[in-house]
């Protein structure tokens, strides 16, 4: 039933981040670039800065998802508590292709691009303000301190993702969405076998 449960999310997941940035780029885009260089589905490219940034990023995360932190903005992680084995494919689907390749997808292959082209690098902060927004408004139950928890984690992420495939990865998406993907997968992958 898990397997199921994520592979339905996942499709659902993949309308709903994607069929906005797909109908704009056939309508708009496509005169721009071919799909692939729109949405930065291209090999990365990195800078002097990719490694730094990478480590930046992983320390970031690790402050963000220390326990205490992880209980606001990691709810659905436990879904998978105590299930080891049983959910580790479920966990996969999950975190790499829902979570990290299509809110990467979304928001530092469309939106990021798009606020960049008009704003310049604030469009980074922008972005990373929608992305942190975003999961304020999906997530239950909040209170002023767990909504102020979720937002400054996620937009810091969303900031470090979006610094990271414009700046280090010279417009790629994909060395975040793996970054991305893998930390999800380390949490839901805790919670799986404690």
């Amino acid at each position: 039933m898990l397997i199921f449960d994520a592979l339905r999310s996942t499709v659902l997941a993949s309308v709903v981040f994607g069929l906005i940035p797909v109908g704009w780029w056939r309508i708009k885009g496509r005169k721009q670039a071919g799909f692939a260089a729109y949405f930065g589905l291209i090999r990365p490219q990195k800078n002097k800065s990719a490694g730094r940034m990478i480590v930046v990023y992983w320390l970031v995360w690790g402050v963000t998802h220390l326990p205490f932190f992880t209980q606001f903005t990691q709810p659905s992680a436990s879904v998978y508590t105590g299930l080891g084995m049983t959910a580790i494919l479920p966990i996969v689907i999950i975190s790499f292709i829902q979570t990290g390749f299509f809110e990467e997808f979304l928001f530092r292959g469309f939106i990021n691009k798009r606020l960049v082209r008009q704003f310049g690098d604030f469009g980074i902060l922008l972005q990373a303000i929608l992305f942190g927004s975003l999961h304020v408004l999906l997530a239950g139950n909040l209170t002023l301190l767990s909504g102020t928890i979720i937002f400054m984690t996620t937009a810091a992420g969303g900031f470090l993702l979006g610094y990271l495939a414009e700046k280090s990865f010279q417009g790629s998406i994909l060395p975040g969405a793996f970054l991305h993907g893998l930390g999800n997968f380390i949490i839901n992958l805790i919670q799986a076998f404690s």
